[in-house]
């Protein structure tokens, strides 16, 4: 028996990673300016982090399909990738407006409150996209591997993560006008790092002993299976452990290093979540119903065909 599976594909998990990693890092534009103010954060970053939202929504419409439908999505307010959108959607309008501020030849430069104003809505919204793919994934009680608040947190701190990083890789492209955060940001990133480490151990501990069988199945895999050596090898000991200690050596080669490595081991990581989705829970009868239907290959339908 081959039964059917449906699951999300590459672009969807590539959408998380850029809106997940734009989210986090207008999150930090906005908490920068908020308590420490303005010329604190590249001016790349500034720009690049509602692109980056733009990125992730525009794989999310092609992954969706029929592109030029893509205005529905807005319409149904009790859908909670409607939610979602007009979340993106702010982020992207916030986060560009906040950018401009840094453009001194402009009038609205100057204007202090509209732009703590603005850094206030980049911290929601980019909280939001930050934190909705765990939201979405979690919410799927059929898919024991994603089910539960674990996954919120999860998605929330790989967003800081990736976003801190890419500050980070920012300031080496163009430092700030101010210096004081780039002296920060290793150490929030290293922190962060630890943080995701220990969660995701925690994570996978729960899931194994504390919860379900379903969900204990589900991350066999991640344990001693198929994925265990990307997991382990790839995602924890190059993707956080090793970056944590070159993020704390006071060196340009070893942030770059760091920070290439944290965003390898944030793609990797949301890639196989979605993957992990395949194994699921089947309704009563569904499984038995979809064994039953044909693969493909069956010879009555290659003689149908030929006809």
């Amino acid at each position: 028996m081959k039964p059917k599976e449906d699951i999300w594909g590459w672009m969807l998990a590539v959408d998380f990673f850029f809106a997940g990693m734009g989210g986090g890092m207008l999150v930090i534009i906005g908490v920068v300016e908020m308590f420490l103010g303005e010329g604190r954060t590249s001016l790349i970053a500034n720009f690049i982090a509602p692109l980056f939202v733009a990125l992730g929504a525009l794989l999310l419409i092609l992954e969706l399909g029929r592109p030029f439908q893509a205005w529905r999505v807005f319409l149904n307010p009790k859908a909670i990738l409607t939610i979602g959108a007009w979340c993106m959607l702010m982020a992207i309008g916030f986060g560009l407006i906040y950018a401009t501020f840094g453009i001194k030849a402009l009038p609205w430069s100057g204007w202090v409150v509209i732009r703590k104003l603005v850094a206030v809505f980049c911290v929601i919204f980019g909280l939001v996209v930050a934190t909705y793919p765990g939201v979405l994934l979690g919410r799927h009680k059929s898919r024991p591997f994603w089910t539960g608040f674990g996954m919120v947190t999860l998605f929330l701190t790989s967003s800081l993560v990736t976003g801190s990083s890419a500050h980070l890789l920012c300031n080496l492209i163009l430092p700030p006008a101010k210096l004081e955060i780039s002296t920060i940001l290793p150490y929030l990133a290293a922190g962060l790092l630890a943080f995701q480490l220990i969660f995701w151990i925690l994570y996978m501990w729960m899931k194994k002993t504390g919860t379900t069988d379903r969900e204990a199945q589900a991350i066999q895999s991640w344990i001693n299976g198929d994925a265990s050596i990307g997991f382990w090898g790839g995602f924890l000991f190059a993707g956080s452990l090793i970056p944590i200690v070159l993020l704390l050596i006071p060196s340009a080669i070893s942030y770059l290093i760091g920070v290439i490595l944290v965003l390898l081991a944030g793609l990797w990581m949301r890639i196989n979540v979605i993957h992990a989705g395949k194994t699921r829970t089947w309704l009563p009868g569904e499984e038995r119903y979809r064994g039953r239907l044909p693969l493909g290959d069956e010879a009555f339908l290659k003689a149908w065909l030929k006809d």
